[in-house]
């Protein structure tokens, strides 16, 4: 199963006591320093553009008739399903994985075994956790009812944008990533119903989360899997006004011993290829993968906090405009730009000319995300 990154980014803390020296640190770690006297905003340089990355697209293959004669006998929770013909094993795994893909609402299986004659074929499916029909029944609806509470909170005449972005939110306050499950295998933890209904989930159960309310919602949205980080990952894909994004919920939910930064993040909410293309990489034999070039619909784009240079000025405006919120993400178009940000705010401490602190001082942390080029700021001024 896939572990969540928490190695990417790094904070900092400065705060108005006694000097330090300035470093980028594990999340876990602090660094202090005293807000200087102020000082000349040194300049700044526009980023270098370079070409979007872009992931090869693969075609997309119907839903077969197999697939959801085995749907329509899972939904009614039959455990031995026969047919009156011979079905090759390659078949019945296509089958079974497609069903899979397009139904996260089935959650039990947990593998199958079958045996074939000239002219029948019989699949005897595993449980999770040989849990009985009945069981299931019970489980089924309760899942139900816990997607129609996160449904019932959104609001009808709200965009397709603001119903995923609310689902998302929502996934990531009421789920904790389970850290010892990973590497158990399949398991609730694994599933719709794990993160839905115990609040507990590996990428794999937060990707089906996400993409059985999209379903609900009517909005088109799948799964694939890959690597990230050297691990095996899971993540979604989300068609928003006919174009394709990237979403990841499951590296939208910090795993941090800082609890101030311990809110939900949406730097893998609604991004393109080129960015997804910085941590990860898609399995080998994946039925449908979209080109994502869009950022339209991105997160930082439409809050106004998507920089694509870096100047002094566009962070002090933003730091009086969220003053009374006392936190701010940021996300730069270009690696260049982000890393001047880094080096003249706290480098060169210009962060210290901002608006807000002049003639008082105050005490901020940041936090870096190396993949996506987010910097998020955490500040109070001195009264």
């Amino acid at each position: 199963m896939c572990l969540l990154m928490t190695g990417c980014s790094g904070t900092a803390h400065f705060s108005a006591s006694t000097p330090a020296p300035l470093a980028t640190v594990s999340d876990a770690e602090r660094v202090e320093m005293t807000s200087p006297a102020p000082e000349t905003v040194k300049p700044t340089f526009p980023h270098k553009e370079t070409e979007p990355e872009t992931i090869p697209v693969q075609e997309t293959e119907p839903e077969s008739l197999l697939a959801e004669q085995l749907y329509q006998e899972i939904s009614h929770f039959q455990t031995v399903i026969r047919f009156d013909r011979n079905i090759s094993a390659g078949e019945i795994s296509s089958a079974v994985s497609e069903m899979e893909r397009n139904h996260p609402e089935i959650f039990w299986i947990n593998g199958y075994s079958m045996r074939s004659s000239d002219v029948s074929s019989e699949i005897t499916l595993k449980i999770i956790n040989n849990y009985q029909p009945e069981e299931l029944r019970q489980m089924a609806q309760i899942l139900e009812m816990a997607a129609q509470t996160v449904l019932n909170s959104i609001g009808q005449n709200d965009s397709d944008y603001e119903k995923a972005l609310a689902v998302h939110d929502y996934l990531v306050a009421h789920t904790e990533y389970d850290q010892a499950a990973v590497s158990q295998g399949k398991g609730l933890w694994s599933t719709a119903y794990g993160c839905l209904v115990n609040g507990m989930a590996v990428c794999q159960g937060y990707s089906q989360a996400f993409q059985l309310l999209m379903n609900r919602l009517g909005i088109e949205c799948g799964i694939c899997f890959g690597r990230a980080k050297e691990e095996d990952h899971a993540w979604n894909y989300i068609n928003l006004n006919h174009q394709y994004y990237w979403i990841d919920v499951t590296w939208d939910d910090p795993v941090t011993e800082n609890y101030n930064f311990d809110w939900i993040h949406h730097g893998y909410f609604l991004i393109d290829d080129a960015m997804l293309s910085r941590s990860r990489s898609l399995e080998v034999g994946e039925q449908f993968i979209p080109v994502c070039y869009s950022l339209d619909e991105n997160y930082f784009v439409r809050s106004g906090n998507y920089l694509t240079e870096y100047y002094f000025s566009d962070i002090d405006s933003r730091l009086s405009a969220h003053a009374e919120e006392g936190r701010i993400e940021v996300m730069f178009a270009e690696q260049d730009a982000y890393q001047m940000a880094i080096s003249d705010l706290f480098g060169s401490e210009t962060i210290w000319n901002a608006q807000i602190f002049q003639s008082r001082g105050g005490n901020i942390t940041y936090q870096q995300d190396d993949d996506m080029y987010i910097l998020r700021l955490i500040f109070t001024v001195n009264h």
